[in-house]
């Protein structure tokens, strides 16, 4: 098959998001990824919108201890409700989150094809 016949289009990086008080992102997981930080392990989030547009955000103890893998394909809420003042690295205050997850898959197939094993998260 000549590749004249196929349309490309351009995949652009989810948007990141780093998290302000008040701020909310809604909309159905779709991966769960283990990445490296200069020297440690994370884990970034991958949601879809119900624009379609894609957001990426990295998670927080709080965040990887309510969100699962297995949580891929429910709709999910992240709310980040304010800063606990008395955890402190540095200059930040610890960001405190609201997680709702859906009882239900909404979807399946996408969030299927993005399997990933154990090994691949830290938690």
């Amino acid at each position: 098959m000549g590749s004249s016949t196929l349309e490309m289009i351009e995949r652009a990086e989810p948007r990141f998001v780093k998290f302000a008080t008040g701020e909310i992102i809604e909309g159905t997981l779709l991966a769960v990824d283990a990445l490296k930080i200069k020297d440690k392990t994370g884990v970034r989030y991958t949601v879809q919108l119900d624009s379609g547009e894609l957001v990426g955000f990295l998670g927080t103890y709080q965040i990887n201890t309510k969100l699962r893998r297995d949580d891929r394909g429910h709709r999910i809420r992240v709310t980040c409700v304010g800063e606990d003042t008395m955890v402190k690295r540095g200059e930040n205050c610890m960001k405190v989150f609201g997680i709702a997850v859906s009882k239900q898959r909404v979807t399946a197939g996408a969030a299927d094809a993005l399997e990933i094993g154990d090994d691949d998260i830290p938690f």
